[in-house]
């Protein structure tokens, strides 16, 4: 009898055809059958997995049955399967059973129901419903002072006359707990008070489980342990359980660098070391040695978590020297501040208080400047990627009062997005805006230094670095109070480690305190090419300028690692 024998299924819910086709070893033609015997005996196996899909599905009466019909001609057969589903089974009745017996009294009664744990069935009699409502009880018993609760089986008893059925759940829970004391193994250099502070418990608590997996992921975001393992011991004579952490300490030491290059800028890197938990609390050591043809900085940074808090306290010492068609300025800046993180850390507000002194150089002459900031920040990010984010988005407003030489206040908001569509979410479309404003002082009172300006890698492709704007007499940009940029960015893989993207960007400087947008707008286009790496994707772009004037370049060259926005 030849292999190629054909499969027909014949009344199957229009639900279950697909699942059918898929189970059936006959359909996949994986195997050879060279008798009718043999083809009768797989069509037997497909008609028994056949019938306990129709149960898995609530189809508790279904019957299946098949017949071997024998091609005209040749020495080929047709399996058919004839399928009479029956009436879809409903559950009408839920009994929750526990298959140990442990001390209850009426506080600290396990739940009877479903009703009691707040759970509210729709009678579904499919195997994927039960499973999930019997995980949703479970999941009520672990955060509910069971942390051993583990289901044992469940089943379901059919009323074929009714079309109806009960579910059992049988449970384990072991006695009710209370959050006892944390021992931890595995430390070198913290100190185990630091983590004491970062329980999300109080001892004596009734034990819930998110609270442990809370207090794991507290222990990942410090970055001080590569391996992380957070369990309950079974409570106690007193009912307390004790709370164990075993953790393996990451290296205190990075050392990093990055490079970059871009016509507008030249070749830029940075090269940076830090060294984590230097007193045994998580603090951060961090300096960074930063350098490109308009632009030289080194910075010194310490921080120190505040658990409680939640967020950190932060320092700062930098020291920039800039060289830009503008104006040359050397800065030295002290700051210190506060941070705190909210909204499961999607959400930072910061408040800083920084010194800084500057020696600025224009044509019009020299001038020093003494500064008094207090930044100010909210910054929203639910993006989760760094380098190649692919959700979420980002959104952020500093407001910056200065006090000194003059006295202003400035305003920067910006936020950035992207949406995926197409098959394996191959197309991109991402977007990004920023607005700046200056108020408190006139654009011939504003220190070179500190005035707004667009153009370049980072704000409008296709122009040179700050040209965005007008020029004075000497075609040098003369920058502004206010600022508009706008970007948006189409992006296609062709292949798993190439994506193709187009680009428009558009930016305006305004001399007013607040963006103007009846400013002209100097719009850049242009494409690139992504290559992705095991540590980002490299970025190759190329841009030119829409209405060149005769000071821009006729196209500008950006290499950097990581997506534009």
């Amino acid at each position: 009898h030849a292999a190629d024998d054909s499969v027909a299924i014949e009344g199957a819910p229009e639900n279950l055809e697909d699942d059918l086709n898929i189970i059936s070893d006959l359909k996949k033609g994986l195997r050879d059958y060279p008798t009718a015997a043999a083809l009768r005996r797989g069509a037997a196996r497909d008609a028994d997995a056949f019938r306990n899909a129709l149960k898995a599905a609530g189809y508790y009466d279904g019957a299946v049955d098949f017949e071997l019909i024998r091609a005209e001609e040749g020495d080929r057969y047709e399996a058919v399967f004839s399928i009479a589903p029956g009436p879809l089974f409903v559950i009408d009745a839920y009994n929750i059973v526990y298959e140990d017996d442990i001390a209850e009294d009426g506080a600290a009664r396990r739940p009877a129901s479903l009703e009691e744990a707040g759970l509210t069935p729709d009678g579904a009699a499919d195997g994927a419903a039960l499973r999930d409502l019997q995980g949703a009880f479970l999941t009520h018993l672990l955060e509910n002072g069971y942390p051993a609760a583990e289901i044992v089986s469940r089943r379901a008893v059919a009323d074929f006359d009714a079309g109806t059925a009960t579910a059992t759940f049988v449970f384990r829970t072991g006695p009710r707990a209370r959050f006892g004391g944390l021992t931890v193994a595995g430390l070198d250099k913290t100190n185990p008070d630091y983590l004491e502070r970062l329980k999300t418990w109080e001892d004596g608590e009734e034990y819930e489980r998110s609270k442990l997996v809370a207090f794991r992921d507290r222990l990942a975001a410090t970055s001080l342990f590569s391996t992380i393992n957070v369990s309950a011991d079974p409570p106690d004579e007193t009912g307390a359980a004790l709370v164990k952490a075993d953790v393996t300490e990451r290296r205190r030491r990075t050392i990093g660098a990055g490079a970059s290059f871009s016509t507008a800028e030249g070749p830029g890197g940075r090269l940076f070391f830090e060294h984590r938990n230097i007193f045994g609390q998580a603090e951060t050591f961090r300096t960074e040695l930063s350098g490109s043809e308009i632009e030289q900085a080194i910075s010194f940074n310490i921080a120190k978590p505040l658990p409680t808090l939640p967020g950190h306290a932060f320092s700062n010492l930098e020291f920039s020297n800039e060289t830009t068609d503008a104006f040359d300025a050397r800065s030295l800046t002290v700051s210190g501040g506060l941070s705190k993180r909210w909204l499961d850390n999607r959400l930072e507000t910061r408040a800083a208080l920084a010194l800084e002194t500057s020696n600025v150089e224009g044509n019009d002459g020299e001038e020093r400047n003494y500064f008094v900031l207090t930044p100010l920040s909210v910054l929203w990010n639910s993006e989760d990627d760094l380098l190649d984010p692919t959700k979420g988005f980002q959104t952020s407003l500093i407001v910056t009062p200065h006090a000194g030489s003059d006295s202003f206040t400035q305003t920067e908001f910006s936020a950035r997005s992207r949406i995926h569509f197409g098959e394996t979410q191959r197309f991109t479309l991402a977007a990004h805006g920023a607005l700046g404003a200056t108020f408190g002082t006139s654009l011939d009172g504003l220190p070179l230094n500190k005035r707004l300006f667009a153009g370049g890698g980072g704000s409008v492709r296709g122009f040179g670095f700050q040209e965005v704007g007008p020029l004075d007499a000497d075609n040098d940009p003369i920058g502004g109070r206010s600022l508009i940029e706008g970007a948006f960015e189409a992006r296609a893989k062709v292949t798993r480690n190439i994506q193709l993207a187009a680009f428009v960007d558009a930016g305006s400087v305004s001399a007013n305190a607040a963006p103007d947008f009846n400013e002209d707008f100097f719009v850049g286009y242009g494409g690139g090419v992504r290559y992705f790496t095991p540590i980002g994707p490299i970025r190759v772009d190329a841009a030119f300028p829409l209405d060149r004037r005769e000071t821009d370049r006729e196209f500008q060259i950006y290499i950097a690692l990581g997506q534009s926005f």
